[in-house]
């Protein structure tokens, strides 16, 4: 059993945990749920020895251990899996491996392959495999990085960027690792997955432990509640026809890098879904939209306008961009709240003249954008990079959305957001189709995806295939994510 007990951290006057018991059984799936800034990231890096307590203690199997640093947590049979993959791309599977435990070999990789009932090419490069075998690369990293039997198993956000079918696999593993009497610890926004897969949930809100108890004594909803301190339902379209408006977005024969021959449309007052797994051309696609990648051959009209050859400032008079990565892309973290509104909206006569900045027009337009949009934060002036990740994608949200600008292209909008902070972001794509903006949504989150476009395209291997949906279900869909042919329908 691993138990993290009263654990208080503080960074600088914000308490991130406050009094903090955690406790994992072996042979058991803890889920770990909160929203963002919750603190269930500080909780785990406690765990892990990547973040040192102020106050409290960790217990393993009754007996008070010190975790200075990972390297101690995997000797102590300790892995975690991080949300964003931590691979050496270059390497083969057998080589990252080893960069965990420079002792481990074929036999060792073979004889977990076997017990978790996987199958790995482990000569394979680790950029050739899908997402879903770079995962279990990195859940074999976990596991044999340690003691040769690894007691606990830190899950985060394990499923975002996985089909359903690779899902499904994922979860088989992790039952068979409770079933050889392993604690894992399951952290996730998606609670028809908690429910699927946890025993015992633990729900902590603003930093201190909320509820802790049996999985199946709180329906979803009520999980939810007790996340955010009040109830949250995603909202979902109501379907009312083929959208008859005129075409926002055309995209006629486009390649561009990996992407080969794709055509779509976007009309006002549709959300158009792409789905896929990452790294399927998704990329490709949007840069060659927004103008942030040369295009090799294709056209693309936005309102109207032939746009192939446009630079990037004339394509986004036309188009509300949330892009896939706000801390790379979207925002400037050491800037302010109002700097960060005010990127691509400066050079407007209301806000500048001859040069000259008219800050205190900045200041207002800033204000009533987050009221608009919920931003929490100290004021206009406070750095982005002290909010949540659910306050700075409201940003993003604010900034993009409030010209009503014809074409919207949303890249994975939700991606690491809590489920209220998820509902917003959906509500405000819905409210855009009402007002009558076309929306392309290029989304990982399949269900996110499905609940709330009126079409939906798939992407696998740069080639773009129209489904049927919403005839299809969303096995159908996730078949023609793995490149297989469609069955089943809704």
């Amino acid at each position: 059993m691993i138990e993290l007990a009263n654990i208080t951290k503080r960074f600088g006057p914000v308490v991130a945990l406050s009094g903090v018991s955690l406790r994992a059984q072996g042979g058991e799936v803890l889920g770990l749920l909160g929203e963002n800034g919750a603190g269930k990231s500080t909780l785990m890096n406690v765990l892990y020895g990547l973040v040192q307590p102020d106050e409290g203690e960790i217990k393993l199997s009754g007996e008070a251990v010190r975790v200075r640093s990972p390297r101690d947590a995997q000797r102590l049979g300790i892995g975690m899996v991080h949300q964003h993959f931590k691979l050496v791309p270059t390497l083969s599977v057998i080589d990252n491996l080893r960069l965990a435990n420079k002792t481990c070999t074929h036999a060792d990789v073979e004889k977990w392959l076997g017990q978790l009932r996987w199958e790995l090419d482990l000569a394979a490069r680790v950029e050739m495999l899908s997402v879903g075998q770079q995962q279990r690369v990195e859940i074999l990293k976990a596991l044999m990085a340690g003691s040769e039997k690894a007691r606990v198993l830190v899950l985060d956000e394990p499923t975002a960027v996985l089909t359903p079918q690779e899902t499904e696999e994922l979860f088989a593993a992790i039952k068979t690792l409770r079933g050889a009497g392993a604690a894992v610890i399951f952290i996730s926004h998606k609670l028809h997955e908690v429910t699927e897969v946890c025993d015992r949930i633990t729900i902590l809100r603003r930093g201190e432990v909320v509820f802790e108890g049996k999985c199946d004594s709180l329906s979803a909803g009520e999980m939810a509640e007790k996340m955010v301190g009040a109830k949250v339902a995603l909202p979902r379209l109501e379907r009312a026809g083929e959208a008859q408006g005129e075409t926002v977005l055309g995209v006629e024969r486009l390649s561009n890098g990996r992407l080969r021959n794709a055509t779509l449309t976007v009309r006002r007052g549709e959300i158009v879904g792409v789905a896929g797994v990452d790294g399927n051309g998704q990329r490709e696609l949007v840069e060659a939209i927004v103008g942030a990648a040369a295009i090799e051959a294709g056209a693309v009209t936005i309102a109207g306008e032939t746009m192939t050859r446009a630079s990037i400032r004339e394509r986004m008079a036309k188009v509300a961009f949330i892009a896939d990565d706000r801390h790379r892309e979207a925002t400037i973290l050491p800037l302010s709240v109002q700097q960060n509104l005010m990127l691509k909206d400066y050079r407007d006569k209301r806000f500048s003249v001859m040069g000259w900045l008219r800050f205190g027009a900045w200041r207002e337009h800033s204000a009533a954008l987050m009221q608009r949009f919920d931003v929490r934060a100290a004021g206009p002036g406070e750095p982005l990079g002290r909010l949540s990740g659910g306050n700075q994608q409201k940003v993003v949200l604010a900034r993009e959305l409030h010209g009503n600008k014809p074409l919207v292209v949303a890249v994975n909008p939700t991606r690491g957001l809590d489920v209220g902070a998820t509902a917003f972001v959906m509500r405000e794509l819905l409210a855009a189709r009402a007002r009558g903006a076309g929306v392309l949504l290029v989304h990982s989150d399949l269900d996110e995806l499905l609940a709330i476009s009126d079409r939906v395209l798939v992407l696998h291997d740069g080639t773009l295939t129209a489904s049927d949906w919403p005839a299809c279900d969303k096995q159908a869909i996730g078949r023609l994510m793995l490149g297989l042919a469609a069955r089943g329908a809704a």
